[in-house]
């Protein structure tokens, strides 16, 4: 026999046997229908009902199936006496028998099949269970079920009256220790709030003991296209608890397990991750562990400008309540790398979207960064000078508000070195330290050093996030520096940002601030002023500085004031009284400039110089200096004072020598030599200043010279009027004149000279009513003393000179004829 034939023959027995087997189970099919049909009434306590029964050898080979049509079971009623509700509605119920029990005289009933329908699956509030619809006799020897066989299946799980679970079962096989299982829609209250409906294929090896404790444990499912290995526990009737983990899970497919979306927006991680869960019907727990890969965060998300991307890694863990719908996390060794910042950070939060996030963060800060980067809202004058170099090291406590906003409640920073530039200069920061705890900034130290500048500083102030908020600011400042340069600083503070802005309030600082300063410096430059030794302690409040002392030396002298700045009817007004001892005046004139004239320069003037009294001085809103507003009361004094090669004096023994009547006396070169180098040991007056004017009262001046009297005024622009008085004995030539000797007969032999017009260009003139008013003083002095010596009244005082004299000059018109007949002058 060929090959061919012998397979053709076997071929064709196995057609022949199937066949008759085939025609066996028809012949025998309603007793088939009748066995499956019993089996199913004899197992169930409720009802069934069937609309038709077919016999099917094809569709469950090697299985012979009994196919119930339409079928309807009655689950288990919730009491007694109330009508059950229908546990399982199908087109189609197969009872599957094996193939070889057709030979058999007593078949048995080995799977069960359900297609297209629903189940529904009920919890009582007396704790039974609808599917309770077993009969209480053995179980039947014509049913022993292996597996079941379910193809889409709407499934329903109701507790106590409210339904909790559905989802459609696309394919599933349940066998004595496994179930495999293909379904989506999948639904449960509560973690549908927070999860999308769910979809998966999951194969289970599952277990259940005697005390009805029930274990699945799955591996390598997929769950919402994520793969899953995972293990499931329960107790009848009670929750179910999963714990397992998602493997190499990635941003996106995260993301689109959850409902709220929000929560992914404004961020990328490109790497992926295990998620170990831990989970129940009620609550939940996610931990992970991210390895190192790229992430951004936006800047909808950070109020930043510009986005925040780099290298991030750390492990972390998610709190999930289905119940109240909250999601919780905590983030633990996240290692940050960032647009310059290197951070280690750990933060938690117990309700995402509605409680803050708190962030413990150590990091270091490469300054040379963009700022962009990290500081919200940051305008382009205010990062230029911002540092552009070096590193800050810090570490803080930071809150992420649900409004996006950050508030931190701790902060300590420190760096060896920052760098950066300021008003065109640039400038270094050193030894940075500073805390931020308890609402209090404290700047332990830093040492500066920009324009000049070079020192260090320390600062505390109280209440600072209110301060940082616009609110006052309260606190203390010390500066100790070796050099203070004013200049450089008066030039930042008008170009400062906000310059524009506060020009119109005129507040030095916000309503209700008191900031305590004290400043010391070895060397202070302000303009041409060199200062060492400076100090200075006092209060700046809202509209005022208070300046308790402010001591220096200066002009090889020292000078002491205290006073206030205050903001007055959108004017500055400055304050001071106090003295300058033992200075230099030549050094005065000549770090001053000479003060804007040629008269009387640093050349001409040596002696020291003492000033005490008060001034107050004004500047407008937009720092210029109001000179009218301008006023002082001084009193001022030179000793071991010396004139020398002072143009003036020759302009006087000049103007001297061409009056005719005066002339004989006066040998204009003698007194050119004598005025020439002038001496004198002390001289002291009264300086008012008012109206742009400063005023001299009679001032009498001994010299080696000759003794001068000085009185008039002189203005800011440099107009003068002033008259000097001469003693007629100390004009005349050292050799007799034809006159003989001058006597003074203590009436007043003087000789008044006025000089006006300006300081450039001084015009002198005889000054007739000079003359006749120190005749008048010189005569109501004698009579005074005279009257005295009458009454021999020892209690008074001899009346003095210049008790008498008046303390502003009675101005006049100047006449440069001295032998007008009316003239009394001597």
């Amino acid at each position: 026999m060929t090959k061919k034939r012998f397979l053709a023959s076997l071929f064709l027995f196995l057609l022949i046997s199937v066949g008759s087997i085939a025609g066996y189970i028809f012949f025998k099919g309603d007793m088939w229908k009748d066995i499956a049909l019993n089996a199913i009434n004899d197992n169930i306590s409720t009802s069934i009902v069937v609309e038709d029964v077919e016999i099917s050898i094809f569709s469950t080979f090697p299985q012979i199936s009994v196919d119930l049509l339409n079928v309807k079971i009655a689950g288990a009623p919730s009491r007694a006496g109330v009508d059950s509700d229908t546990l399982l509605s199908v087109n189609k119920l197969g009872v599957a028998f094996s193939v070889w029990d057709v030979l058999s005289d007593k078949p048995e009933i080995r799977s069960i099949y359900l297609e297209n329908g629903a189940f529904v699956l009920e919890e009582f509030a007396s704790g039974k269970w609808n599917y309770d619809i077993g009969t209480d006799r053995q179980e039947s020897s014509e049913v022993k079920i292996t597996s079941v066989f379910l193809n889409q299946i709407d499934f329903s799980y109701i507790e106590k009256g409210q339904q909790k679970s559905t989802c459609i079962i696309n394919r599933a096989e349940i066998s004595k220790e496994q179930l495999s299982i293909s379904f989506e829609d999948f639904k449960y209250e509560g973690i549908s709030d927070v999860f999308v409906p769910l979809y998966g294929e999951i194969t289970a090896d599952y277990s259940a003991n005697e005390a009805r404790d029930y274990s699945a444990k799955i591996e390598n499912g997929v769950l919402a296209g994520l793969i899953v290995d995972c293990e499931l526990l329960w107790k009848d009737g009670g929750d179910i608890r999963a714990v397992g983990h998602f493997s190499n899970v990635q941003k996106d497919e995260l993301e689109a397990v959850f409902v709220e979306k929000k929560s992914f927006e404004g961020w990328t991680y490109r790497g992926s991750t295990n998620l170990f869960f831990n989970t129940t019907n009620s609550t939940g727990r996610i931990d992970f562990k991210l390895p190192e890969a790229e992430f951004a965060v936006s800047p909808e998300l950070t109020g930043l400008v510009l986005n925040n991307k780099g290298y991030i890694s750390g492990e972390g863990r998610v709190d999930l309540d289905f119940k109240k719908d909250l999601i919780g996390f905590s983030l633990k060794d996240f290692n940050i790398n960032s647009n310059g910042l290197v951070a280690e950070l750990s933060g938690e939060t117990i309700a995402w979207g509605s409680k803050p996030v708190e962030f413990d963060i150590s990091a270091t800060l490469d300054l040379g960064s963009s700022y962009l980067s990290w500081i919200p809202s940051l305008k382009s004058d205010a990062e230029s000078y911002m540092p552009n170099q070096g590193s800050l090291a810090f570490s803080t406590l930071l809150s992420w508000l649900p409004s996006g906003e950050f508030s931190t409640s701790m902060v300590r920073a420190e760096s060896s070195l920052i760098k950066g530039i300021l008003d065109a200069s640039p400038y270094t920061l050193a030894n940075v330290s500073i805390d931020y705890s308890g609402d209090v900034l404290k700047v332990n130290g830093v040492d500066f050093n920009w324009a000049g500048n070079v020192g260090g500083l320390t600062s505390r102030i109280s209440s600072f996030e209110d301060a940082m908020n616009g609110g006052a600011i309260l606190g203390s400042l010390q500066i100790n520096a070796e050099s203070i340069l004013i200049d450089p600083i008066f030039s930042w503070w008008d170009k400062r940002p906000n310059a524009v802005e506060e020009a119109s309030s005129l507040s030095l600082l916000p309503n209700g601030s008191s900031l305590n300063y004290a400043v010391n410096s070895n060397v202070l430059f302000w303009d041409n002023i060199e200062c060492t030794s400076a100090s200075s302690r006092g209060e700046i409040g809202t509209k005022n500085i208070r300046i308790i002392f402010a001591k220096t030396q200066l002009l090889d002298g020292e000078a002491t004031v205290s006073g206030h700045l205050k903001t007055a009817n959108d004017k500055y007004v400055l304050g001071l009284s106090g003295s300058a001892e033992g200075f230099l005046c030549s050094e005065l004139f000549r770090t001053n400039e000479n003060f804007g004239q040629d008269l009387l320069r640093a050349e001409h003037i040596e002696g020291r110089g003492e000033v005490s009294g008060s001034m107050n001085l004004v500047w407008d809103n937009e720092g210029n200096w109001d000179s009218n507003s301008f006023d002082a009361e001084l009193k001022a004094s030179i000793s071991n004072g010396r004139l020398k090669s002072l143009e003036v004096f020759d302009e006087i023994a000049d103007y001297l020598k061409e009056n005719r009547l005066i002339a004989p006396l006066v040998d204009p070169e003698d007194l050119r030599r004598r005025l020439s180098d002038v001496n004198f040991d002390y001289v002291e007056t009264p300086v008012s200043v008012s109206m742009s004017s400063v005023s001299l009262p009679y001032t009498n001046i001994q010299s080696s010279a000759m003794n001068v009297s000085l009185e008039g005024n002189q203005t800011f622009e440099g107009g003068i009027n002033y008259t000097l008085g001469f003693a007629l004995r100390d004009l005349r030539d050292n050799k007799q004149g034809e006159f003989g000797n001058i006597q003074d007969d203590g009436l007043g032999n003087m000789f008044f000279l006025g000089m006006d017009g300006t300081l450039e260009e001084p015009v002198y003139s005889y000054d007739r009513k000079a003359h006749k008013a120190h005749r008048r003083r010189a005569i109501n002095s004698e009579a005074q003393r005279i009257k005295d010596a009458l009454t021999r009244d020892d209690s008074e005082e001899e009346p003095s000179q210049e008790k008498n004299q008046e303390s502003k000059p009675s101005w006049r018109e100047n006449t440069n004829e001295l032998d007008d007949p009316e003239d009394d002058d001597f």
